[in-house]
C-alpha cells in the first residue's frame, strides 16, 4: 500500500494524539491541500488499537486516518452502555467499525451478530474482522433485515459512500445493483434460540422501519434492548415513511425514552418527535427502568 504524504503524516501526529478536538478536521484538510490525496486503500488503526484498510476516497471513513475515531459521540455512548457479556447487533455493519467496537466491549463471554447484505462491503468487513482479536465472538450474516424473507436489490449511488447503499434507488437511475437475501429478526433470533439482546445499532439507509415490523421478539424479552436507530427524513422518504413514524412504531412495542444524539455537542437531548422539516438525527431509544446512570454527563 502507498504511504500517507509527509503534510499529512505531520498534520496526524498532532490529530490523532490531541486531547484538544477542535480544528482537527479543518487540520485534515490543509494537510490535504498541500499535496496528493491519501493512498485509496489504507491501513490504519483507531485510538484504541482496532485495525482496518478503509477506502480514502470514501468520506465517512477518510478521517479515521486523522483522528483515529469514527462517529466519536455513538462510539463513546456505545463504550458507556456495551458490558462485557453482552449480546449485541450491529444491523447495517457496513466495514466494521461497530462490530469490532461491540467485539471488544462484550469480550469471550459475548456475542456480537453483524449484518451487512452489499456483497463488496460485507466482504470488507469480514476481513477487517480478521485484523482484530477474538473474532470468535462474532457472527457475520451477509443478509439484509426486514419485515419478510424474499430477494431483494441493493443499490450502490457513485457519489456517495457505499455505507449509503440501500434497497431504495430515491429515484436516481445512477447506481450499481447487487442482489441479496432479506430475512427477518423474529426468524434469525428464533433460529439461532437468542432471547436476551441488551443493544442494537440500526443504520439500514431507510428501511429502519422495514427492519423493525420483522422484529417483535426484541420487545417480548424479559427485558427490552436499547436501540440506537438512525432516523433520516431523506432515507425515511425513500421508503413513504417520516422519522417519527419510528418513534411511534417503537412506542406502541415498549415504553421507551428517546434522546437526539448531538455528535457536536456530545451530548443526549430528550426527544417527543421531530419537526416535519428536521432531516433526523440518530436516536437512542432507552427502555423504561433502565439505568443510564453511564449516561448522565451526556444527557440535557
Amino acid at each position: 500500500m502507498r504511504h500517507p504524504g509527509i503534510p499529512q503524516r505531520i498534520a496526524r501526529a498532532y490529530t490523532f494524539y490531541s486531547p484538544i478536538q477542535k480544528g482537527k478536521y479543518r487540520i485534515a484538510d490543509l494537510s490535504l491541500r498541500f499535496s496528493h490525496e491519501l493512498p485509496r486503500e489504507m491501513l490504519i488503526k483507531a485510538t484504541d488499537g482496532r485495525e482496518f484498510v478503509i477506502d480514502s476516497a470514501n468520506e465517512s471513513y477518510k478521517y479515521l486516518y486523522f483522528t483515529g475515531v469514527y462517529e466519536p459521540a455513538i462510539t463513546a455512548i456505545f463504550r458507556a452502555l456495551v458490558k462485557p457479556g453482552d449480546v449485541c447487533l450491529d444491523i447495517g455493519a457496513n466495514i466494521g467499525w461497530f462490530t469490532t467496537l461491540f467485539q471488544q466491549l462484550t469480550g469471550a463471554s459475548g456475542k456480537v451478530h453483524s449484518f451487512e447484505p452489499t456483497p463488496p462491503i460485507f466482504e470488507k468487513l469480514r476481513n477487517n474482522l480478521k485484523l482484530n482479536p477474538n473474532p470468535n465472538n462474532v457472527i457475520l450474516n451477509n443478509v439484509a433485515l426486514g419485515d419478510e424473507e424474499r430477494e431483494i436489490d441493493l443499490h450502490i449511488f457513485p457519489d456517495l459512500p457505499d455505507g449509503h447503499a440501500s434497497i431504495a434507488t430515491f429515484d436516481r437511475k445512477d447506481f450499481e445493483t447487487y442482489s441479496a437475501k432479506m430475512i427477518t429478526l423474529d426468524s434469525y433470533l428464533t433460529r439461532n434460540k437468542i432471547l436476551n439482546v441488551s443493544i442494537a445499532k440500526v443504520d439500514i439507509e431507510g428501511a429502519e422501519l422495514m427492519m423493525l415490523k420483522g422484529a417483535s421478539n426484541l420487545f417480548s424479552q424479559k427485558q427490552m434492548p436499547v436501540l440506537e436507530i438512525e432516523m433520516a427524513l431523506a432515507t425515511s422518504k425513500g421508503f413513504g415513511y417520516t422519522p417519527n413514524d419510528l418513534i411511534e412504531f417503537i412506542s406502541t412495542k415498549g415504553d421507551y425514552t428517546f434522546y437526539k444524539i448531538d455528535e457536536r455537542k456530545l451530548k443526549l437531548t430528550q426527544i417527543k418527535g421531530f419537526a416535519d422539516d428536521d432531516i433526523g438525527a440518530n436516536v437512542l431509544c432507552l427502555p423504561k427502568n433502565y439505568d443510564s446512570r453511564n449516561l448522565a454527563t451526556w444527557m440535557t
